[in-house]
């Protein structure tokens, strides 16, 4: 298999559409994660994102096999189905890194 090189005058248009893409996955406001809701308690929170996780597993398959994870539809569905919405500037309840939920 051939090596994949990037020759001028196109080299500057990958550059700048790497950085583009760098920017589309970057959030505005770091590594926090937080969410609003009108009354609830972080524990009540984690108690909520808890049974949203149970209820959002699956399975799903990659070219290399199948994989457990978190289905990011359900889990938005059932997390705003609980009242909370994703705030990550200025959300009161803040989710530590070791307690996020990655989705696919």
């Amino acid at each position: 298999m051939g090596k994949f090189t990037v020759k001028p005058p196109f080299a500057k248009y990958y550059i700048l559409g790497l950085l583009a893409l760098g920017g589309c996955v970057t959030s505005t406001t770091g590594d926090r994660v937080a969410y609003d809701h009108p009354n609830a308690s972080q524990q009540q929170f984690f108690s909520d994102r808890a049974e949203c996780a149970a209820q959002a597993k699956g399975i799903r398959q990659t070219e290399y096999g199948s994989e457990t994870g978190i289905n990011d539809a359900i889990w938005d569905n059932c997390i705003a189905g609980k009242g909370y919405s994703r705030n990550d500037a200025t959300g009161r309840i803040e989710v530590p890194k070791d307690l996020r939920v990655t989705t696919y």
